[in-house]
């Protein structure tokens, strides 16, 4: 089912593991309410089973949930999309993201690319930009995050076909090693013009 219902501007960050979707989106959120070019956003947040990582927030980062939950919660009908990924479940969550289109805040999530796509399909005029980044600055970043080497292994595959969809989306942009915040600038930046494309 595809929905046409108005509603506020929904963007979707998406990209490989370690293109830095979270560090970007954090940023954006934090700087909000100060002298940001966007002036209001609420983030759509997504549900996993995996553990919290050191300094994650329960409805902040993820709803973190236990897999015998999530998997009764797939059984109810309660994702729109949800998948497997390195041995943890992922999903997004349909009453969640009706509950904030209902609002007239404009709303930004981050998802992978399966979940970016199927959000395209549901939401069609959603803005989805994709994060990129070299892949050695992609295989380094991840490297950081201290996993095992057969799951390194695997997100390098996944990484790789990611990476053949990014011109399906609307707006690629690269955040290589030390353009964080030229990287923040240019997402900010796309979000004001679709939110206010008078004054862009």
């Amino acid at each position: 089912m595809t929905f046409f219902m108005p509603h506020p501007p929904l963007f979707i960050i998406t990209g490989p593991s370690g293109a830095g979707k979270s560090t970007v989106v954090d940023a954006i959120l934090k700087v909000k309410s100060q002298k940001s070019k966007v002036k209001s956003l609420r983030k759509f947040v997504t549900c996993t089973t995996r553990p919290k990582r050191p300094g994650e927030r329960n409805g902040k980062d993820y709803w973190f949930l236990t897999r015998q939950r999530f998997e009764r919660d797939i059984k109810d009908g309660w994702f729109f999309e949800h998948a497997e990924v390195y041995g943890n479940l992922y999903g997004s969550s349909r009453r969640e993201m009706e509950k904030l289109l209902k609002g007239r805040t404009p709303v930004i999530g981050i998802l992978d690319v399966q979940g970016a796509k199927t959000v395209k399909k549901l939401y069609p005029d959603a803005f989805v930009i994709f994060l990129d980044a070299p892949k050695a600055c992609l295989v380094r970043r991840i490297r950081t995050r201290h996993v095992a080497p057969a799951e390194l292994k695997r997100r390098i595959a996944k990484m790789e076909k990611e990476k053949k969809f990014k011109k399906t989306f609307d707006l690629v942009i690269m955040n290589s090693d030390g353009k964080l915040d030229a990287t923040i600038k240019k997402v900010e930046t796309a979000i004001k013009r679709k939110c206010h494309p008078e004054r862009a």
